[in-house]
């Protein structure tokens, strides 16, 4: 087993372990709310699935997708890269698209502005990391798909390359939960 294997192993170990743990904290006085009494049972399994969908899954997800993609499109080295007319096209394309989208997102009239009108608060300010991420994606994608490779390939090759890390963030989101419903 690897080291990513026993990592998993543990962080799924703590997840077993942390009912009976909080339950025992709980019965020596320890200022904590137990799993394991009639109130912790309905919030364990009422919430139990809320880590699949949190913050932290979500980025891995985004990161494993965009390793992937960047690996598999064979856009690296990008010594190699960057001198093929083919990326200059492309980066000329996704620039300009880019730029044109920024400019219009910032005119005085544009709906992503903040109620005051700037950029702090503003629907735009908090796009911009999946923006980012997106732009990173489109631009991996469809290079790779002009160097011949297949879209599945490039969009799976981080998940397989990387088969435990969306589930140990699924597992570390779960203990975090829990550790959170103790404490408050």
């Amino acid at each position: 087993m690897n080291s990513s294997g026993r990592l998993f192993g543990v962080s799924l170990v703590l997840a077993l372990v942390l009912p009976f743990l909080s339950w025992v904290l709980s019965a020596l006085g320890v200022p904590c709310r137990s799993l394991l009494d009639g109130e912790g049972l309905r919030w364990l399994f009422r919430h139990a699935a809320d880590s699949l969908h949190s913050r932290l899954v979500m980025l891995v997800l985004c990161l494993i997708l965009v390793v992937g993609v960047i690996q598999r499109s064979r856009l690296l080295p990008l010594a190699r890269t960057i001198r093929q007319a083919r990326f200059l096209r492309y980066a000329a394309v996704f620039a300009v698209v880019l730029a044109a989208i920024m400019l219009a997102a910032t005119t005085p009239e544009s709906p992503l502005l903040s109620i005051t009108g700037g950029l702090a608060g503003s629907p735009l300010a908090d796009g911009l990391p999946f923006l980012a991420w997106l732009s990173v994606m489109a631009f991996c994608l469809c290079y790779g798909h002009s160097q011949r490779e297949p879209w599945t390939e490039m969009l799976t090759y981080g998940l397989r390359r990387y088969p435990l890390a969306l589930p140990f963030a699924v597992v570390l989101s779960f203990c975090w939960q829990c550790i959170d419903y103790m404490m408050t």
